[in-house]
């Protein structure tokens, strides 16, 4: 059944008084988490406008704090648990194992999940978690329309921006452009892609994985989006002296080695501008040599990982996020300091490069430039951001805030739903 076909079953649906119920496949869904399992739990949510029962296979381990939620127990709204035997979640602990786990999850939900559809049909299915295009679905199988993602994985990081990484780094980077050349001939996501009314893919560099043959029924969306009605913070105030942050894990794609080498040049115009960078990683340490090649040890704070609601609740008091990062398809920190009127720093790849633009933040060049350009780039944003008065920093403000309006869980999911 074609989309169009199915949008007009849904309102014969309707006027026959009959039920409109969607399975969603949402391996991990889970409220409060942030990430991909933010990603599960709002569409969740947010399909309830468009389908009276909405029904979403999910982990095991996710029930409590999903039946804790007290928005997880509308009347249309339902969940379906599922999880491997003890020896098959052995797997997931083992990252050279965990893709086979992957198969076996998605093939016990696909068995699970037709048996429930004899008895209980569903109008529509969704893949939406893992939202990574190299693990696929078996969804497909259902018979009835079948839409995938957002899903991402085509993102890569710019070969000249690897080499001031330390080697360890760049091997990752090389392990990860081997896996995306395979992926392209992943059996389970061609067969998913082959089977599917529409997919969605979060970048256009995603877009390229897609086999040409499928790429007119796809479309590019992000994955993640922002709570809708969220009330504007009226009361932000510039801070008495430039202060940047940085929040999520400290991996070496994620660029913060061009934010400190950034922080040195900027200080010769703002002198007493501070780096804040909140998270763990295996690049911490490295990233602390750097501060200190820089001579900017004293001027980059290194804080632990903090509760969500509580970073979110600090974002008021600094003058920029800075999100370098060389290839993420989301970054769910970026929206949520977005929401918080607090202007962003990043480069023109990934999902961060499409959630900001020139109204909330600096987008900076990356893609046919070198480390030189991408440092002075982040300097110069943070001097201009660091110069604001206080009318023009008002005004990027509510234009963040603005940014995040058209970018809401409730808009994601019509896009999904009706396009």
């Amino acid at each position: 059944m074609e989309i169009a076909e199915w949008l007009l079953w849904f309102e014969l649906c309707a006027a026959l008084g009959e039920v409109m119920r969607v399975l969603l496949s949402a391996y991990a869904c889970e409220p409060g988490r942030g990430s991909e399992p933010e990603v599960g739990w709002q569409r969740a949510l947010h399909m309830l406008p468009f389908a009276e029962e909405v029904w979403v296979l999910t982990r095991s381990n996710n029930k409590n704090v999903i039946e804790s939620n007290l928005l997880s127990h509308d009347a249309g709204l339902h969940f379906i648990y599922y999880d491997l035997p003890g020896w098959a979640l052995k797997l997931k602990k083992l990252s050279w194992l965990f893709p086979i786990y992957v198969f076996l999850w998605q093939w016990g939900a696909y068995c699970l999940a037709a048996r429930i559809h004899r008895d209980l049909p569903f109008n529509a299915v969704y893949h939406v978690t893992f939202a990574s295009m190299q693990f696929g679905s078996f969804m497909g199988r259902l018979g009835i329309p079948f839409i995938i993602g957002p899903i991402a994985g085509g993102e890569r990081a710019p070969v000249r921006l690897r080499r001031s990484m330390p080697v360890y780094g760049r091997i990752i980077e090389l392990l990860r452009d081997l896996r995306i050349l395979l992926q392209r001939y992943n059996p389970v996501a061609r067969a998913a892609f082959a089977a599917a009314e529409r997919i969605y893919v979060t970048t256009n560099e995603s877009l390229k994985l897609i086999p040409p043959r499928w790429r007119a029924k796809t479309r590019v969306q992000l994955a993640i989006g922002t709570i809708d009605n969220a009330k504007q913070i009226t009361d932000r105030r510039l801070p008495e002296y430039p202060r940047f942050i940085y929040a999520g894990n400290l991996q070496y794609l994620k660029g913060l080695h061009f934010a400190i080498k950034a922080l040195a040049v900027a200080k010769a115009s703002i002198p007493d501008a501070t780096l804040t960078i909140i998270g763990d990683g295996r690049a911490r340490k490295w990233l602390g040599t750097v501060a200190k090649r820089c001579g900017v040890s004293n001027s980059v704070e290194f804080v632990s990982s903090i509760p969500r609601q509580r970073l979110i609740g600090s974002f008021s008091s600094y003058t920029a996020l800075v999100f370098p990062s060389l290839h993420d398809s989301g970054g769910m920190v970026v929206l949520e300091a977005l929401s918080q009127g607090l202007p962003v720093i990043c480069l023109d790849l990934g999902g961060p490069g499409v959630m900001v633009n020139d109204s909330c933040g600096y987008v900076i060049p990356a893609k046919d430039h070198n480390e030189f350009h991408i440092v002075t780039g982040i300097a110069n944003a943070m001097v201009s951001l660091a110069s604001l008065t206080r009318s023009e920093h008002e005004r990027i403000s509510k234009m963040a805030f603005a940014r995040t309006t058209q970018l809401s869980w409730f808009n994601l999911t019509e896009r999904v739903v009706r396009s």
